[in-house]
């Protein structure tokens, strides 16, 4: 098996190859006037559609009733996490059963930060 600095030290130059290729893109694609002009005619677009969404939206009054939901559905999430976790550290089954009988078992993630 593989040490996992061996797999990270190979990680590591993959990442740094693929910038170098995405680089490389980028500089095709800024010096194509055919592209630059399709990425100005875009950012018009979406600033028309921008306002258009800010217009409706100041006129909307459910508007501050979705960003309290979405603050909601977020908080509920993060707790929702914090059970399963703390379930199974207390090696307990973790799963819930919706209402279509569907069973929904947690998947847990390894991420690696700088120290």
């Amino acid at each position: 098996m593989q040490s996992i600095e061996q797999v990270y030290k190979r990680l590591q130059k993959s990442k740094a190859k693929k910038r170098d290729l995405q680089k490389i893109l980028t500089d095709e694609l800024k010096s194509d006037q055919r592209y630059k002009d399709l990425q100005e005619k875009m950012q018009v677009l979406r600033d028309e559609k921008k306002s258009i969404e800010n217009d409706i939206r100041s006129q909307a009054s459910d508007f501050a009733e979705l960003e309290e939901l979405k603050a909601d559905i977020q908080t509920d999430q993060e707790l929702l996490a914090d059970i399963a976790l703390n379930m199974y550290v207390e090696n307990k089954s973790c799963e819930i059963l919706d209402e279509h009988d569907q069973r929904w078992v947690p998947i847990f993630a390894v991420k690696f930060v700088k120290d």
